[in-house]
């Protein structure tokens, strides 16, 4: 399990893909030093529509292999694959050991999929991919024997709560055994947890981006101010862990120190505790199932936390997880539906079409009115999607048109 472990990074240039490099570079380091196990060896880069930091990227890093979504040849380092399947098209050519598969949205959906066809193991970081196609994600992982190393902190965290009751090597896709009654995902409420809904009705892109604990994505960080990233991860959590409604719960937690909670039979309740720094959970899926130093400066310093604030979830205020249950329950295409939504709304957000207090009741309008079918391959996803983002968009003109008026 040590050795060189060749790994290519779809989204690159995005904020874990960024954070990614940061961490190879230290592992690598950490290795000429006799001080690590793994030598990890960057054999791909795809990128959306960075090319310049794509190209300083390849450069530094020695790798050949590169994608871009978005561009042409002009603009595109020298012998890049371009277009909407340069993702894909470089997985299924170029021979790796992981996949860290971090591109934003269901974008990268059809790559990562690709990839665990391969038999690649991934370091998963979209949360889209399982929300959207989980049972057929879990298929094939499981046909394949691939390991879906989680990458979203909370998720980390559950794989390292369940680590007593786990064989030494075992990584999701896993059923979590009946002695754990209960996994709890912790969410820091973000940048509007102190708020009324009727308060943020009208809050701007620029006041929703500023959540108070972590550096993220606009797409990221606008859900985590709905909570609606919360909503995602509980859908994920679902497929990883193999857990129903009854055995999955949320609280906030405003340090955004605790990370994931699992309450076993016996009553014991085991906490993961980590600074809110999402280089751990990266260092974690590149280096599994061995665990080594991470750098000082992004160390939890227990002596300087003053406090541990807890307070359960607020369903008026953030009913999207009560539309997360419901996909869980209704299953089929309903993840996809959701996630579309979601992705349309928050679109629209941004781009000032809509208000922030109108995202969430999009996406419960779309789930209402889109009726799922059963999932049984990626294309019955895909067309979901579509549907949903049709049906939201046709929403989005008629607030934008009310809004106007």
């Amino acid at each position: 399990m040590g050795g060189v472990r060749r790994v290519i990074i779809l989204g690159s240039t995005g904020s874990i893909g960024t954070q990614s490099l940061d961490v190879i570079t230290h592992v690598n380091r950490l290795f000429d030093e006799g001080r690590s196990p793994v030598r990890i060896e960057i054999v791909g880069l795809a990128a959306g529509r960075n090319a310049e930091l794509l190209a300083r990227q390849a450069e530094r890093f020695g790798v050949r292999e590169l994608a871009l979504a978005e561009g042409n040849r002009d603009n595109a380092p020298a012998g890049c694959r371009v277009g909407p399947d340069a993702a894909e098209r470089m997985v299924q050519e170029i021979e790796c050991d992981l996949v860290v598969a971090s591109i934003v949205g269901i974008a990268g959906l059809v790559a990562t999929f690709a990839a665990v066809e391969r038999g690649c193991d991934i370091a998963l970081a979209n949360k889209e991919t399982l929300v959207v196609a989980g049972p057929v994600m879990i298929d094939a992982a499981n046909r394949r024997g691939v390991r879906l190393y989680p990458v979203d902190s909370e998720h980390a965290g559950v794989w390292q709560t369940l680590a007593g009751v786990l064989d030494p090597a075992q990584a999701p896709p896993l059923i979590a055994p009946d002695v754990v009654r209960r996994v709890v995902l912790t969410a820091s409420g973000g940048a509007f947890r102190d708020h009324k809904p009727e308060d943020v009705y009208h809050a701007t892109p620029e006041h929703a981006l500023r959540h108070p604990n972590w550096s993220m994505g606009a797409k990221v960080t606008i859900d985590s101010a709905t909570m609606a990233n919360k909503a995602l991860e509980l859908v994920e959590a679902h497929h990883l862990f193999g857990l129903g409604n009854d055995r999955l719960g949320v609280i906030i937690q405003r340090q955004s120190i605790v990370h994931a909670l699992a309450e076993l039979a016996d009553g014991a309740v085991i906490a993961h505790l980590g600074a809110a720094d999402m280089r751990h959970p990266i260092q974690a899926a590149l280096t599994a199932p061995h665990t080594i130093d991470t750098r000082d400066e992004t160390r939890l310093d227990l002596a300087a936390l003053s406090r541990l604030d807890f307070s359960p979830v607020d369903p008026a205020r953030f009913p999207v997880i009560s539309l997360a249950r419901r996909v869980i329950d209704r299953g089929g295409t309903s993840g996809a539906i959701f996630n579309a939504a979601n992705e349309a709304a928050v679109g629209a957000f941004l781009q000032g079409k809509i208000p922030f207090g109108e995202i969430i009741p999009t996406v419960e309008a779309v789930l209402e009115n889109t009726e799922p079918v059963p999932l049984t391959r990626l294309a019955d996803a895909l067309e979901a999607d579509q549907l949903a983002r049709r049906h939201a968009e046709d929403r989005i003109t008629e607030i934008a048109g009310r809004t106007r008026a």
